[in-house]
This record gives structure tokens, sequence and C-alpha cells, in this order.
């Protein structure tokens, strides 16, 4: 019944003063919407169950999370190998492959994950509609079956659940759709479709199945009851020792491992330090927003000193008093927590799809039951965190000397004026180290453009062909189809150039083998990344060449075996000799010896694994030497390369009525899409910054404000004695600015700590770096002295008798 009361007068406290409450409410949701925001994204990627029944004892096989390699991939024998002898996982297999899906309008290229037939159900995931894969799915000669993602349903389909039974045709067969699968994230790759390993015309073919050195699939795991990751590592580690027995002509090479990683751990690496770094960063927005709000509710509550003193003349106790006041900011707090928890949902779209562009999580990022918890208990600790201590001040009173002074002054003045002080001087400081946390991920998003990517990215178009196995059987029918191509858009007016290339730069690369250079001796390790490109390619995206000749007409399926290099490849293993004319042979076929080729030139190098890492070692085959059915389409254009695409379209319905186009952007859309990481950050950084930064200008100003008003009658008699206005102004300017430096010394010394968490966030700067310190300090400086000067000014336009009377 007390509590009830405590709660209908905090009420009609909070309606009595709506200006104040209005602006309190409104400051408190900033801070908790972006707490509430930031902890949907942490409670989704590091913390929520994963959205398979046994999430928790997934593991992926040869993971490298992180680290900027490839995956370990396996052959088929050796998948039988580790499900044959392993005890402590039950293995199932995984590898993705483009096929053209058509049967329901136009052709459609998808992205096939090719799977054990119970890959689901380790997963601990059954199918919305239809079945699942089964046993008999999987044998050879079975019919055609396919899984939708519900994503590719829902987009190509229309969410039609007619569509189960259906038959399609892909790879020149009839497929029938089986199922549907629920909303996945777009693990373990942004597959569209799923079909059994006996349907995949590549995986099923018996020289694959039967050869040790034909890499092509990945290996998940689920643990066992009683089993745990390390034993299961120990597992892996001892099977592969075995196979290294058993087949030293395989396993040459001494650095292979095949590390056991939680499934968990793979999908956060890489963006878990930016998650941690971002909530960090709300929780400090969190903490000026109450500092701000306590100082505005200390101002008010000694508004009401005298009613407090009566009401504890009146008998009512210390602990009485508290418990009313912390009711009323607790209230004030639940009313912020509603107000940010309708902020952050009106932002929940935007941060999906932020988020969305780094983590295969991303889509699954929304408020829900857990999030609404942690905004409840976010929005109560905030109501006692900025009321208990301007509760405790003005509790403190000595009856005598209140009602005496009718509650004109304070009877705990300097310890307020101190509290209010410290809470400025917080204030500043948390501002200082998240200006400077912002002003070193913008400056590594400024270094990040200006990175030279090696190649001109205006005015092209970029598209990927994949054409189907059925149809064009031999390496000879890609080769014409993709000649034709060429040769077609060439043609054109609307097109300067046209190229080929087996993986778009600053997208990753197709693989990184090992190499022999002809009378060297053998070097452990020695790897590049491995390119086929047609012969157009380093003048469409005007990468320089060095030394010799670039790929050309003459690098033919009948002319000797050529290979161009880059300078990184030329300066690492020709660091004091010419590589032009020198012999390599590039390992890793899956049918005995490779052949030698001739290093013929030098090229730039390419940023091909994003723009943050350098370029290593590469090499580029000619496409006609060894072509694929699989390319990336380069079409350079004078002028908007979007204007080519019609063209492209109609040109390949003219070669192939069936063959469908996918993934269309501009080269410059490519190099856009590499930064989104560290643009996501610099974004979110910049705006919980800026949020904090306003919120500390508004404090500075509003506590200045109300101590010259406290000093009103001082002033009045300062003025009347003589005192000059400019010397006034400074006097009170020098009070407010010494709370500032004071803020501003901790605040760099908490930046100096603080921005070494960022470091594996930064590019091309230094987290020590002096310039954005010092730029900081004066910024916060100047408007510190902005936010007094102003109140300042204002105090001493009064006129003296009527600050006398003050």
């Amino acid at each position: 019944m007390t509590l009830f009361q405590d709660a209908h007068y905090a009420l009609r406290q909070i309606a009595k003063r709506p200006v104040f409450s209005a602006i309190v409410i409104a400051t408190l949701g900033l801070g908790i919407g972006a707490n509430t925001a930031v902890f949907s994204i942490l409670d989704t990627v590091l913390l929520r169950p994963l959205p398979y029944r046994h999430g928790d004892r997934l593991v992926h096989l040869g993971a490298r999370p992180g680290a900027g390699q490839q995956n370990v991939q396996f052959s088929v024998p050796e998948l039988a190998d580790y499900r044959r002898q392993a005890t402590t996982l039950s293995i199932v297999e995984h590898h993705s492959m483009t096929f053209s899906l058509v049967g329901h309008g136009e052709p459609d290229r998808v992205q096939t994950g090719v799977v054990s037939n119970d890959f689901f159900r380790q997963l601990g995931v059954g199918v919305r509609l239809g079945r699942d894969f089964v046993l008999a799915d999987e044998r050879t000669g079975a019919d055609q079956v396919l899984l939708l993602t519900d994503r590719y349903w829902r987009r190509r389909f229309g969410g039609d659940p007619g569509i189960v039974g259906q038959s399609l045709r892909m790879n020149g067969r009839p497929i029938t759709v089986i199922g549907v699968l629920p909303p996945l994230p777009p693990y373990p790759s942004t597959d569209d479709v799923f079909m059994p390993t006996s349907n995949c015309p590549f995986r099923s073919r018996p020289d694959i199945i039967r050869n040790r050195r034909a890499n092509m699939v990945q290996l998940w795991g689920r643990l066992k009851p009683g089993a745990s990751l390390g034993q299961a590592q120990v597992e892996a580690s001892t099977i592969l020792a075995r196979l290294r027995q058993e087949y030293p002509e395989v396993y040459t090479d001494p650095r292979l491992a095949v590390p056991v990683v939680p499934v968990r751990e793979e999908i956060s690496a890489g963006f878990r330090t930016t998650v941690l770094v971002l909530f960090g960063v709300v929780v400090l927005v969190l903490l000026i927003t109450c500092a701000n709000v306590a100082n505005l509710t200390l101002a008010r509550m000694m508004s009401r000193e005298r009613e407090i003193t009566l009401r504890a003349a009146l008998g009512a106790g210390r602990g009485r008093i508290l418990r009313q006041l912390l009711t009323e900011s607790i209230l004030v707090g639940l009313l912020g927590g509603i107000a940010g928890l309708a902020l952050a949902a009106a932002g929940m779209a935007a941060l999906r799809a932020w988020v969305s562009q780094v983590n295969a999580l991303g889509p699954a990022v929304s408020i829900d039951g857990r999030v609404l918890g942690f905004t409840l208990a976010v929005s109560v600790l905030t109501g006692l965190a900025f009321g208990l201590l301007p509760a405790l001040q003005v509790s403190r009173h000595d009856l005598a000397v209140a009602l005496k002074e009718g509650g004109s002054q304070s009877t705990a003045g300097a310890g307020r004026h101190h509290l209010r002080n410290g809470m400025i001087v917080a204030q500043v400081a948390i501002s200082c180290v998240l200006l400077v946390m912002a002003g070193l991920t913008l400056q590594t998003l400024a270094n990040l453009r200006a990175v030279d990517p090696g190649f001109r990215t205006g005015n092209v178009l970029t598209l990927t062909i994949t054409l189907p196995f059925n149809k064009y059987r031999t390496p000879a029918d890609a080769k014409r189809f993709f000649d034709q191509l060429l040769q077609g858009l060439e043609a054109r007016p609307t097109v300067s150039s046209a190229a080929l290339v087996s993986d778009l730069p600053l997208q990753g690369d197709i693989g990184n083998p090992s190499f022999d250079i002809q009378g060297a001796a053998e070097e452990p390790g020695r790897t590049a990344s491995f390119h086929i490109a047609s012969a157009g390619f380093f003048r469409t995206l005007d990468i320089p060449v060095l030394a010799g000749r670039a790929l050309d007409a003459r690098d033919t399926d009948k002319a000797p075996l050529v290979v161009v290099i880059n300078r990184t490849m030329a300066k690492r293993y020709w660091p004091h000799g010419d590589p032009i004319n020198a012999r390599i042979r590039i390992n890793g076929s899956a049918s005995g010896q490779a052949p030698l080729r001739t290093v013929v030139g030098v090229v730039g190098d390419v940023r091909q694994r994003g723009l943050a890492e350098e370029a290593g070692p590469g090499f580029y085959l000619p496409f006609a030497q060894v072509p694929s059915g699989g390319m990336e389409v380069l079409v350079r254009t004078p002028s908007d390369p979007m204007t080519a695409l019609a063209e492209v379209r109609s040109l390949v319905a003219r070669l192939d009525p069936e063959q469908p186009i996918a993934d269309v952007l501009t080269l410059a859309e490519v190099r856009s899409q590499a930064m989104a990481s560290p643009r996501l950050t610099a974004s979110l950084l910049g705006l919980f910054a800026g949020l904090a930064f306003l919120i500390t200008a508004i404090g500075i100003a509003g506590v200045i404000s109300y101590s010259v008003s406290e000093r009103t009658q001082e002033i009045g008699i300062r003025s009347a004695l003589g005192a000059q206005r400019l010397d006034v102004v400074g006097m009170l300017v020098r009070g407010g600015l010494a709370v500032v430096l004071a803020g501003l010394v901790v605040g760099i010394a908490a930046s100096a700590l603080s921005s070494r968490v960022l470091a594996s966030l930064l590019y091309g700067i230094r987290p020590l770096d002096v310039p954005t310190f010092v730029v900081v300090a004066l910024f916060l400086l100047v408007v510190g002295f902005l936010a007094c000067l102003v109140p300042a000014r204002r105090a001493v336009a009064i006129e003296p008798s009527i600050a006398l009377r003050s």
C-alpha cells in the first residue's frame, strides 16, 4: 500500500514539471536505447543459443577463423577415414557449388550446398515443409532431390507451399523439391538450396571418390554424449598422424593441422572484438547520461528542500524520504527505458542490415524477451544510479537551520557543489575516451578509403556466370562459350573492354597452392595465390605490367604453358634475379605431377583479401590454357557501367537461353563491400561518441548555468562594488574551465589505456595517436569554454540592483 502511495505521488511530481520530466526522459531514452540496440547484437552473436538444437556441441574440423587463411579441405577418402576412426564425433560433410535451376520462370543461378544425408539432423534442424534427406537419397543412381532454404523459398517462389513435390531441372536432369528448411543463418555458406552428395555431378564422380588428393569437402561434427572439445581435438590430430604414416606421399606439408573449432566461436570470430567494444562504448554513454540526469535531478531536488524539510519535521524518517525520492527516480528511469526501447525498435531494421554485412547471425538480431529483460534491468538500475546520490544529498538536513533559513540555503551546499563538479569531471572524461575511440576508427576508415587496391574501380561492371556441367561437359565447351561472350561484348560500342577472372579482387582467392622453381632447392611453405584470367584482364582493371608482358592472345591451349606473377612473388622468390623466363611447377594437381610453366611477366600487386591486408605472392594462368566453367565477367564502359547490363543479358541469352547470370555489382560496390566492417564500427562509434558529447556539452552548460544562478547575488555585490564585467566573466569561466580541465586530464589518461583495445580494428594508425588526442582535447576545451561563457555573460548582464534582490 505504501509503495502504491509512493508511486502515485511520484507520478504527480513527474506530471507537475512536464518540461523537466520530458528532458530527463528523452536523455535517458537516448542512453538506454543505445544500450538496448547494442545488447541485441551482443546477445545474438555471443550469448544467445545458436538456432540449432545441438548448437553447443557442433564443431568445424579444420576451421581457421579470423586467421586470413582458408579452412582445411578434405578428400572423400579422408572423410571415410575420419568417420571410421572418430569415436568422439559424428561427422558430416559440406561443400558449396553453383548450378543453374530452371523450370520456374527465368533460369536462376543458385548457390547449392552439397551435404551428407544426415547433415541437418546432426545440426538439430528439422524441415518446416516436406521431408529431410534420407540415406536412400545418397545412394548412387538415386532420384535427384532438393531442399530449399527459407530465404530462397520466399524470394524465388513467394513462400508458396505448393512448390514441395514439384519437379524442376538442374544439371540437365529432373530434380524434385522435397522440403523447405526453417529460417537459418547463412552458414556454412550463403547457400540457396541443398542436395545430397550423390546428386552433385562433381562430388559423385568415381575418380573424385577414389582420389585422396582431390580435397573438396569440409567436415563438421557433433560431439557425442560425454565427449569434450579437447578429446575431439586430440582424436583429430591422432587420425591425421596415422594418415601421414600410411600415405606419406600425400601428406607432404608439415604445417598441415586439423583444428577442431566450436561453430559458435567460428561464427563470432572477427566480430567479437567489435561487439565488445561497442557494448563498452554504450555503457560509457549510459554513465554520462546518468551523471547528466543526476545533476539535473540534484538541482530540481534542491528546489524541493523546504518540502522535504517539512516532511522530516512532521516525523518522516530519512529512510522514508529516500524511498519516496528513489521511487520517483526509478519511475523516470522506466519511462526512459520505454523511450529507449522505442528508439531501438525504430532503428532495428537498419542495425540488422548493418550487422548482416559482416556476420552470419546478423539477420537474427531482434528485440526479444531477453533484450526486454535487459532493458528493464538497465532502466531500474539507471533510475537508482542517477537518483541515489541526489537523494542522499537532499535528505541530509539540519531541521533548525533549514527551517530558520526558509529552505533558501542548502544545508550541505559544499557537498552538493563537489558532487556536481565530480559528475562533470566524469562526463568530460568519458566523452574524451569515446571521442578518441571514434577519431581513431574514423581515421582508419579514411586510411582504408585511401588505400590503392592495385586496380582502377571506376566504370567496371562485374557478374558471375557458372556454366552447367551437363551442357558444357569439357573445358573446350566452356572456353567456346566465354570466347564468344567476350567477342560479342568487345564488339559493342558501349563496352571499352571485357575480361574474365576466376575470383574478384578484395573477395579472397580460390586457392594457395605450393609451387616449385626449376633449378632451385625445395622450400617448405613456398605458396602463392592462384588466379585464372583472360587476355584482357590486366587492361580492363588497369593493372600495370612491370616487366615482361601480360597474358595475351598468344597464350592459347596449343601454345607453350605460361604464367604471370605479381610484384610480391617476384621480390620474395627472386630477390636478386630476374624472374622472366624462369620455370615453375604448380603443385596440388589431382591427376599427378603438374607441368612446368614459364614466367612471361610481372604485374602490380592486387589486394585480394581485403583493403587492410597487404597483397601476398600470387600468379595468373591464362584462361585459354586452363578454361573453367565458372568465371567472373568484367566489363569496362566509358560511363555508368550499369548501362551495359541489358546488353550483357541479351548476349548471354542469345548464346544460351537457359544460362543465368548472378552477383551483378559494379567494381566500386565490390570495394564498398570490402569496407563494410570498418564502416560499421566507425559509424556506430561515431554515433555514440557524438551522442555522449552532446549530452556532456548540455550537462556542462546546465551545471554552469545553475552554479552561476546560485551566485547571482554575489555577482550583484561585485558589480555594485565596481568590479568590471570582463573580470566577473573571467572569474566564472575560470571556475568552470577548471572542472573541464580536470575531466580532460582524467579522460586523456583513460583514453591512453582504453584505446589499446581497438588495436585489432585499426589500420594505418597507432592506438596512441598524438594528433587525435590533441584534437579531441582542444575540441572539448573549446566546447567547455563556450558552455561556461554563455551563462556567465548572461549573468553579468543583470542589473546590480536586481541581482542584489535575488
